[in-house]
């Protein structure tokens, strides 16, 4: 699809959501399909006119990267103009998070949600090697609050990295590092 043609050929609502789901990108939102009661109408719209969307984004350098499998599409500077650098204990929190996402996945439970609480996040942070010290309620949860204005990670609110908070692990965690936006 080519943007200039076949945009004047949508109809006017189709437009108007063209319109919210690039603004959407744009701003760095991850669509998702939304839950099997409130579906995203955003998502289902991406899924049809992938080629569209990506032919718009293209303009500006962008590109538009919908993963089916993973059920998630985002918006990715071509040039890596809007890379995330992550702090060492960041990345170490999010490999640690990486990890743990797959071996919940491997499981192959009949949630597809994955989550781990704080003190379990400690835990494995501890023997991966991270001094207990460098591993307070207070460095965790600025971490852990990074990560999720990022969307690799959703919190409750007003979560204060107490051992027992719990932080769900977003399946974007799998298209993390260098290649994909994030330096981690």
């Amino acid at each position: 699809m080519d943007f200039v043609e076949d945009y004047p050929r949508l109809e006017s609502a189709q437009q108007e959501r063209f319109q919210r789901v690039v603004t959407r990108l744009l701003a760095g939102e991850v669509l998702t399909p939304g839950s099997p009661l409130q579906p995203d109408p955003d998502w289902r719209f991406a899924e049809r006119f992938r080629d569209l969307i990506d032919s718009y984004l293209r303009i500006g350098g962008w590109g538009f990267d919908l993963d089916p499998t993973l059920r998630l599409a985002r918006a990715i500077h071509e040039t890596g103009a809007q890379r995330v650098r992550f702090s060492k204990l960041e990345s170490l929190i999010l490999c640690t998070l990486r990890l743990h996402y797959h071996e919940q996945m491997r499981l192959a439970a009949e949630e597809d949600r994955c989550d781990i609480t704080v003190g379990q996040l400690r835990e494995r942070l501890v023997h991966a090697g991270k001094p207990i010290a460098q591993l307070s309620a207070r460095a965790l949860g600025q971490a852990i609050r990074r990560l999720a204005r990022h969307s690799l990670v959703a919190v409750g609110r007003g979560f204060d990295a107490d051992d027992d908070a719990v932080i769900e692990v977003k399946p974007l965690v799998e298209r993390t590092f260098r290649t994909n936006g994030y330096d981690a």
